[in-house]
């Protein structure tokens, strides 16, 4: 084989070791009070970066596989480890969670499925709803309700010592009881709550090439373990 093509080979290895085919969803979101931000999430079948947009310093990683989110803090030099262990107390007083189809109206088609509306009520009171593509993007999906999954545990741990009376139903339910409620019907395009909070979907690809590097922790960042 001459020389030149065997150099040419070895570089185009080179460059697919160093890059990754991922899914991309890209989120406007708002929380109450707040200016709106960029989310960007890109997604493989074992891992999830979650940052602003960017391939900044600063990002979450979701190890899929594993089950542990790092949150990587550029200035504080330091990598937050989430892994929660189950909670032993169980709730006395669970809240009734039912998800109910809404009319979705004039909604657009996209990429060629029409939009779905569907409410998250409990105890018959609404506390977020969604408009969704069905059967679309299902491997972002699935990561999303893994990684919000995980997030419930920790919240569990978090709200583990709150009397019940001192706890909000809604953010309950969205944070810890029924986390992918919503996500179980379909890819978001618009997700908002009773408290204000509010995303929505405006850009996305289910396939692109990106640096394998974004999926990469800092070495010489210091790892904390989140307080159980």
């Amino acid at each position: 084989m001459p020389l030149l093509i065997l150099a040419c080979l070895l570089q185009s290895s080179t460059l697919l070791a160093q890059s990754l085919q991922v899914q991309r969803l890209q989120y406007e979101v708002s929380e109450a009070g707040q200016a709106p931000y960029l989310s960007r999430m890109l997604v493989t079948k074992q891992m999830v970066r979650i940052d602003q947009g960017s391939d900044s310093a600063d990002f979450i990683l979701f190890d899929r596989a594993q089950q542990v989110i790092y949150s990587v803090d550029s200035e504080e030099r330091t990598v937050l480890v989430i892994k929660p262990k189950p909670v032993d107390q169980s709730d006395t007083r669970l809240p009734e969670i039912k998800v109910l189809a809404k009319d979705a109206g004039e909604a657009p088609l996209v990429a060629g499925r029409k939009a779905q509306h569907w409410a998250l009520l409990v105890n018959g009171q609404p506390c977020q709803e969604a408009m969704v593509l069905p059967e679309m993007m299902a491997m972002s999906v699935a990561a999303q309700g893994e990684y919000l999954g995980l997030l419930a545990e920790q919240h569990k741990i978090s709200l583990s010592g709150v009397p019940m009376a001192y706890r909000d139903v809604c953010a309950d339910a969205i944070q810890v009881y029924a986390p992918d409620a919503l996500l179980g019907k379909g890819l978001p395009l618009r997700l908002w709550d009773i408290n204000g909070n509010q995303q929505a979907l405006t850009d996305y690809s289910e396939s692109e090439t990106v640096d394998a590097d974004l999926f990469t922790l800092p070495e010489a960042f210091t790892r904390r373990p989140m307080p159980q």
